[in-house]
């Protein structure tokens, strides 16, 4: 059985540290390769020349990677904001679960906050 679930407007957990750790490492790394590789200090040795690399044998890619994790993280703050004021969630949680998706994308909207709202719909009588 099922455990019962009671909605709470209040609800805001970040997602898992794995994501945590992997967005804000990759996201950086192929932003910085799509505008500028040489932004990356010689210091970090292969993640430069990782970059040159890219830059220089996949520009494509490179661009794909880039400018598009912004307008995908974008698009699903907007959604995270939507399933909030649907919920009926506080203006702080909301921006919470915004900001949240803005900078780890689907791992906070749809690994943590669609879960919840739809195992909660479920408990209510």
């Amino acid at each position: 059985m099922a455990k019962k679930i009671i909605f709470d407007k209040n609800y805001f957990v970040l997602p898992a540290t794995h994501h945590i750790l992997t967005v804000s490492a990759f996201i950086p790394f192929c932003m910085v390769t799509a505008y500028n590789p040489a932004l990356i200090p010689e210091s970090l040795g292969f993640v430069r020349t990782a970059s040159f690399y890219l830059a220089e044998n996949y520009p494509i890619l490179t661009m794909v990677l880039g400018y598009n994790p912004p307008i995908v993280h974008g698009l699903e703050a907007v959604y995270a904001a939507y399933l909030c004021s649907n919920a009926g969630m506080t203006t702080s949680t909301t921006v919470k679960w915004v900001l949240s998706t803005l900078v780890f994308g689907f791992s906070s909207v749809l690994l943590k906050l669609r879960p919840y709202l739809q195992n909660a719909k479920k408990s209510q009588p």
